[in-house]
């Protein structure tokens, strides 16, 4: 169910329970200051989104979608409350000859279209971390390659003016491979094996691309940042 679709009779049945536990139909009623009719309808409607139950002795308790789900709303404006977005940086090495290569990635879509950086991937829900890294990394580039976590990495990313567009948790993960596999086409993006200059030479870089480098190369577990971009950038 989406916050933003929630009335606010609805909220204030979920925020009873959250508090109460268990309540009864008088109980969930009276807060809302609505009739009857009226009342029955929202608390109709939380019962068939599964988010309340009606159990046997008549008292009404959260399911646990509906207990999750309460938990992410604000009490105060009835939406949810806002969080960084969960996301991987995926960080894949491979040393030949005497120097060290990463897998570069540029993107191809909109936002931030052709700015060079590593890989990124959301991480998907209900799968271990260090799974979803290489289910990412195969699905991008083909490439089949054991990750480790090796830090956390907050970026923020603002206008000038300050407006958030983004605000981003990565785990960041580490994958070392032998010599330099060959990378399949992905259309999300073009991934290619450069060295840590030529990556850094790139004039449209992502931020985190050296924070993470670094990250990696000094044992930093940790970063947070405030990048500003313009919004031709964006």
């Amino acid at each position: 169910m989406d916050s933003n679709s929630l009335h606010a009779a609805q909220a204030s049945i979920l925020y009873t329970l959250r508090h109460a536990t268990r309540a009864r139909y008088s109980e969930l009623l009276r807060p809302t200051n609505l009739e009857g009719d009226r009342f029955k309808y929202h608390l109709a409607t939380l019962l068939r989104k599964k988010l309340v139950f009606k159990a046997i002795d008549g008292v009404y308790e959260l399911t646990a979608e509906g207990k999750e789900f309460a938990n992410r709303i604000d009490e105060s404006t009835g939406r949810e409350i806002a969080g960084p977005k969960a996301s991987m940086l995926l960080v894949v090495r491979s040393h030949k000859d005497g120097f060290t290569h990463y897998l570069a990635h540029r993107r191809t879509r909109e936002p931030f279209r052709d700015y060079w950086g590593i890989a990124s991937a959301p991480m998907l829900r209900g799968l271990p971390v260090r799974d979803s890294a290489g289910r990412e990394l195969k699905k991008q580039t083909g490439i089949v390659a054991d990750f480790a976590v090796v830090g956390m990495q907050r970026l923020i990313d603002t206008l000038p003016s300050g407006v958030v567009l983004e605000d981003k948790l990565f785990t960041l993960l580490l994958a070392e491979v032998d010599d330099l596999p060959p990378v399949h086409e992905w259309y999300g993006g073009e991934s290619v094996w450069l060295t840590r200059q030529e990556l850094l030479a790139k004039d449209r870089l992502f931020h985190t691309t050296q924070v993470s480098l670094d990250m990696i190369e000094q044992g930093r577990s940790f970063s947070e940042e405030v990048c500003v971009y313009d919004k031709s950038d964006y």
